[in-house]
């Protein structure tokens, strides 16, 4: 059962989360349905959250590979004195973008209340008893979904990013990281979409933004888990997660390349709905 659980874990976590349709959003309203409120993980979600980035990088390591150059680049610049801001290329720029949302998240750190700090407490609305939060969510992600949608039907070929594009997504991201129900994947490709940016160099803005995410998240994971999975098991989750999301993360693209999203906003309109209701049902019977 143990193996089982975790090819369908690895399935279920890799599809949520490279398509527009939130992981923790789908896990949340698993955990309340199976009355495990405490929001506490397990190591195997760590390991696929890892496994997923590795996938992630093999599939795009064009990205990875000219960000860690234009990175290395930049510092050697600085130190001999020869950096020029005013001469920066579009690659160089994406990599300065790149940052950005990091710099948002450092934010997560401030302490708040009795030992927690701002990402628990924006954490804390996810596994809370009451799906109402994530309900709102999952129709957020539809609605930029959508008017992305409409935007993309115009063809436009787009443009580079942009600082205000990259601000507008950094504070989104802000929420979406600890927030269940909010998509990384809808978010940062609708608001990118909505201010125009090419359909290419928007899915490669998510992607670099992805991997340490994901890296650092199963690492946070795997050190505060709850509960523990035998190697055997952990091998075959690691193996069916890092092989997936090389499919999945270029069948993302090319969906959204095509302007195919718009059926996951469907869903998230339906599924979000659905969470409305059961979260209202569930504060009145919680009186």
């Amino acid at each position: 059962m143990s193996i089982i659980t975790a090819i369908f874990q690895a399935i279920g976590q890799v599809i949520t989360y490279f398509f527009p349709l939130s992981e923790d959003g789908h896990s949340a309203i698993f955990h309340d349905f199976a009355g495990r409120l405490s929001g506490g993980g397990s190591e195997l979600t760590g390991l696929i959250h890892i496994a997923m980035a590795i996938g992630l990088i093999a599939a795009f390591y064009k990205v990875f590979l000219k960000l860690i150059l234009e990175f290395v680049s930049t510092i050697t610049q600085l130190f001999k004195k020869q950096l020029d801001i005013k001469k920066t290329g579009n690659s160089r720029k994406f990599m300065y973008y790149t940052f950005i949302p990091y710099i948002f998240m450092l934010v997560y750190l401030i302490p708040v209340g009795d030992g927690g700090n701002i990402y628990k407490l924006l954490h804390s609305y996810s596994y809370d008893g009451n799906l109402l939060s994530e309900g709102i969510c999952f129709i957020f992600d539809s609605l930029l979904l959508l008017f992305a949608c409409i935007r993309l039907s115009k063809n436009e070929k787009g443009i580079q990013l942009s600082a205000p594009a990259v601000l507008v997504t950094s504070v989104l991201v802000f929420f979406t990281v600890p927030v269940s129900g909010l998509s990384l994947c809808a978010v940062v490709l609708s608001v990118l979409a909505l201010f125009g940016v090419n359909r290419s160099i928007a899915f490669r803005y998510f992607v670099s933004l992805s991997a340490p995410i994901l890296i650092v998240r199963g690492i946070s994971e795997i050190a505060g888990c709850v509960t523990y999975v035998d190697i055997l098991t952990g091998i075959i989750g690691v193996v069916i997660a890092g092989a997936l999301a090389y499919f999945v993360s270029k069948l993302s693209l090319s969906l959204f390349k095509n302007n195919k999203f718009i059926y996951f906003a469907y869903y998230g309109f339906a599924l979000g709905a659905l969470c409305l209701i059961i979260g209202i049902v569930e504060i009145i019977i919680s009186r």
